[in-house]
């Protein structure tokens, strides 16, 4: 059976979704998200659907249900109210909430990561696209796992790693560099500074120039380094 005919089979009602630059499929149902990986991704399908059935933070949305079918993995997930911070406009759209309520998504969503790297994952390609914003319950989400590493460090063989420039670290840019903990502090303090902008305090400004310093060795130790000296 593949992907379609087992969603045929046992969500009639799911509904396509585009998703561009993917080699992802997905679906929705209106209580239900379908992600499907072909066979060739399996693999990453295990990584995400560990990370998001291991209950490491309520903010993380999680995997109901994990089935293979002739063609790949189908992963399910409960579908969650929210935009996701993906295009320049939801970006904008959520850096003109007011300070305390940017402030509490920030924690949230900085508590979440802290989960995810502290259990042994390295977050590979996280950008605002992982972010699910919930305006009118103010409650941030957290998803999209497939890519991350359980490991210590990995040497990039490519030209450039996964992701966006605007939160990438120099050294993703750099074939054979080391990506490790320190390069994810770098991704998330950039993803903070821009969220916060001109509100950042200046004890908050010195934390996050330390966190993207392009000299690695300056950079705090850890993500959960990093979410305890900010201080959210």
């Amino acid at each position: 059976m593949t992907a379609h005919e087992w969603l045929a089979a046992n969500l009639p009602d799911a509904r396509p979704l585009a998703k561009s630059n993917s080699a992802t499929i997905a679906w929705r149902t209106p209580a239900l998200f379908v992600k499907f990986f072909p066979y060739a991704l399996q693999e990453r399908a295990a990584v995400e659907a560990e990370i998001a059935s291991a209950g490491l933070h309520e903010n993380i949305i999680p995997s109901l249900m994990m089935c293979g079918v002739d063609d790949g993995m189908i992963l399910i997930y409960p579908f969650v109210s929210g935009e996701t911070l993906s295009t320049c406009e939801a970006r904008e759209k959520f850096y003109a909430l007011p300070l305390a309520e940017r402030r509490a998504a920030l924690a949230t969503i900085l508590s979440a990561l802290a989960a995810i790297t502290s259990a042994g994952w390295l977050l590979v390609d996280f950008y605002e696209g992982n972010v699910i914003y919930d305006y009118e319950n103010k409650k941030p989400w957290v998803f999209d796992w497939d890519l991350c590493l359980k490991a210590e460090s990995f040497v990039l063989t490519t030209e450039r790693n996964w992701g966006s420039s605007r939160l990438m670290a120099p050294e993703e840019f750099v074939k054979g560099a080391l990506i490790d903990s320190q390069t994810n502090v770098f991704n998330l303090g950039k993803f903070v500074l821009l969220t916060l902008g001109s509100d950042a305090t200046e004890t908050e400004t010195a934390t996050l120039t330390r966190a993207t310093s392009p000299e690695k060795s300056l950079r705090h130790g850890s993500v959960a380094a990093l979410v305890t000296e900010l201080g959210l």
